[in-house]
């Protein structure tokens, strides 16, 4: 045998191998079984604003989910774009509601691409955490409760100057919305704080007269304090004309306890419930 043929014969041998190691990956790379992922530990979903108004967000964490698909997974970033979903109910919120997620994963090219199975069940959360309009005086702790006096005092001093000698607090009227069918009114509560006023006219004389000064929209937040968000400092309405030096002076306020009952509870009733802790000494 020449040596032409020889090393004709080696090449053709090297180049079966060859070809034989190819197709050999080729087949085992096709047959590679698909890889089961479940992106569910990925999804975070959130809440946020006031109970019985609260919305839904998710987000899902891609970065880390291709971090943890493992090598047998083809493109982990370009498979975390299969990923996606949907909310069944994202708005008008309440603690203690639950929201699905609805998974809608591009399986196909999942499998196809990426050599992964994404078949994730549906989950559903609780909603938990939302602030909560204030429903009840009792929900007032008394720190809160002692930073609203003293601004209700505030309040009473700018509104009647230096007339006003002293004020002591009798409790309060809180006035819950019950009735949303008129646009007119959309304020959620209103804690009226209630005193008996000590004031001094110019000629030396005393008055006594009671005034509630209001502060509307209460919100409880999940750790038990109590912020005011709309309006405050304002004075349920009521009038006394007084004279002296031949003057006349006015106080927004009522001459007797049962005229601001009579005010802060019955006028409210229809559109708002009404608790009373108001109670002289």
């Amino acid at each position: 045998m020449n040596t032409t043929h020889c090393r004709k014969a080696l090449f053709n041998r090297m180049l079966a191998a060859a070809l034989v190691l190819t197709l050999t990956l080729a087949l085992s790379g096709c047959s590679a079984k698909p890889v089961e992922v479940d992106p569910t530990s990925y999804l975070t979903v959130e809440f946020s604003g006031i109970s019985g108004e609260g919305t839904a967000s998710w987000k899902f964490d891609a970065e880390g989910f291709a971090a943890a698909c493992g090598d047998g997974v083809k493109d982990a970033s370009g498979l975390a774009a299969c990923v996606d979903g949907s909310l069944d109910v994202a708005e008008g919120l309440s603690n203690g509601d639950t929201v699905t997620f609805l998974w809608n994963c591009d399986a196909d090219t999942a499998e196809q691409e990426h050599n992964a199975i994404l078949s994730p069940a549906d989950t559903t959360f609780t909603v938990e955490g939302l602030d909560q309009w204030v429903t009840a005086l009792d929900e007032i702790g008394q720190a809160d409760w002692d930073t609203l006096e003293a601004k209700g005092e505030e309040a009473l001093s700018q509104r009647e100057g230096d007339s006003i000698t002293g004020a002591e607090c009798l409790g309060g009227y809180l006035l819950v919305r019950q009735d949303f069918s008129s646009e007119m009114v959309d304020t959620h509560n209103i804690l009226y704080i209630a005193y008996k006023v000590q004031a001094q006219l110019p000629d030396g004389s005393g008055l006594t007269y009671y005034a509630a000064i209001g502060f509307s929209d209460l919100v409880l937040h999940g750790d038990g304090s109590v912020e005011v968000t709309s309006d405050q400092g304002f004075a349920a309405y009521g009038n006394i004309d007084v004279q002296a030096n031949g003057e006349y002076y006015n106080f927004t306020g009522f001459e007797t306890l049962e005229d601001m009952n009579a005010e802060c509870i019955t006028g409210y009733q229809g559109m708002y419930s009404v608790e009373s802790n108001v109670a002289e000494s």
